[in-house]
């Protein structure tokens, strides 16, 4: 299974997730032009090495607009189905204005369902949207966690974490610049609350838990004015001990390369900047 983070901040959010003969979109909160490109300028997805005729549905986390921006122009584009819980589905699709030519399904948390390719089970996360949930994606017995836009990880979420081989995970805030920086407070308390999202330190104990039987590690939804990449992958890489250099760590930056780099650990190597764009670089399970 490979693993493309086509972006990730409160920017825009969009993940591509290869196996051995399909491919699903997480999220849309990218234009379809970035994302699939135009007959003048390569998209994401194709620097990233994907295939679009591989795809065979997009999973949606929650309606929050840095999920769904273009999931309107992205969906017709694919005629692929969408997926997502009743209450996602039924906010975003009342927020998308352009026609719409593109199935879609409700699905439940707990419930799997199946693509051609994959077998996808939502699960209950914590945030501050209708029905948020994440996603376990199995494919040829490898299975990925997309655990991002939570404030708490629960014991319910957790036993769903540990079932997994490699994880996309939130870490969204350093907790001292958080604290510091130029928020207003109201926005930094909804942050930090159980219903905002994950700090570094929130990433780093999920990670202790699973750190005997993950193979790799992927930090997303990092916050552009209350995080650093270096930060989160330093978190990580202590936290997950002994184990460290059986990991493939990866903190996705989607921001310009020159001023704000994604950082990664590859197993048995220590951590470094990474010189490309965050989509470029491909994560293997």
């Amino acid at each position: 299974m490979k693993i493309s983070v086509l972006a990730s901040g409160s920017k825009g959010n969009c993940t591509y997730i290869e196996g051995s003969s399909g491919a699903l979109i997480i999220d849309a909160g990218r234009s379809a032009r970035e994302i699939l490109g135009t007959k003048n300028k390569l998209g994401r997805l194709q620097e990233a090495g994907g295939n679009r005729d591989l795809i065979e549905g997009i999973l949606i986390t929650h309606e929050h607009v840095d999920h769904v921006r273009g999931l309107g122009p992205l969906g017709n584009a694919l005629k692929v189905p969408v997926y997502g819980t009743s209450g996602t589905l039924d906010t975003t699709l009342r927020m998308i204005q352009s026609k719409r030519n593109f199935p879609h399904q409700s699905v439940h948390s707990g419930d799997t369902f199946r693509t051609e390719s994959f077998e996808v089970t939502p699960f209950s996360v914590s945030h501050d949207a209708t029905d948020p949930c994440g996603f376990l994606i199995k494919e040829n017995g490898v299975c990925l966690c997309y655990c991002t836009d939570t404030g708490v990880v629960t014991s319910g979420m957790l036993e769903m974490i540990k079932r997994s081989d490699g994880i996309v995970l939130e870490s969204n805030h350093c907790p001292h610049m958080l604290e510091t920086g130029p928020y207003p407070v109201f926005l930094k308390r909804r942050i930090a609350s159980s219903h905002g999202h994950l700090s570094n330190e929130d990433a780093g104990k999920v990670l202790a838990e699973i750190s005997q039987s993950i193979q790799c590690a992927i930090l997303a939804h990092l916050s552009e004015e209350n995080n650093e990449p270096s930060l989160a992958i330093r978190k990580a890489h202590e936290s997950l001990g002994l184990t460290a250099d059986d990991v493939d760590l990866f903190a996705a930056s989607s921001i310009d390369t020159s001023t704000r780099p994604s950082h990664r650990k590859p197993k048995g190597c220590c951590r470094e900047q990474c010189p490309d764009d965050c989509w470029k670089i491909t994560i293997t399970l």
